[in-house]
């Protein structure tokens, strides 16, 4: 009982550690490639660097466009709603409402 209340009374110090408050960077991190990245790939790193930004640019125009909408689910192509699971057999139905009870 001494041991209960010795290790209640005792003051908890969380075993987490923080390094202080967070500071965003004031100016935006410039692209580079990686130190020990190959040289022909520093050499391209800039130029794939924008044709990148080219090609953002024509997917968000893609994503501005309406998303189509189904009234109902098999409307939808099959990739939404064909399930990919194999149909239960009537004993596994049984098992499932029974609780898992032995039906046996």
């Amino acid at each position: 009982m001494k041991a209960t209340v010795r290790l209640t009374s005792q003051f908890r110090q969380p075993l987490i550690k923080f390094l202080g408050k967070r500071r965003l960077p004031s100016e935006p991190d410039v692209p580079h490639p990686h130190p020990q990245a190959p040289p022909e790939f520093r050499k391209t790193f800039g130029h794939s660097s924008t044709n990148a930004s080219g090609s953002s640019v024509a997917a968000s125009s893609k994503d501005d466009a309406t998303p189509q909408v189904y009234a109902q689910f098999w409307e939808a192509p099959s990739r939404y709603w064909n399930h990919r699971v194999r149909e239960l057999e009537k004993t596994e139905i049984d098992s499932i409402m029974s609780g898992g009870a032995s039906t046996a």
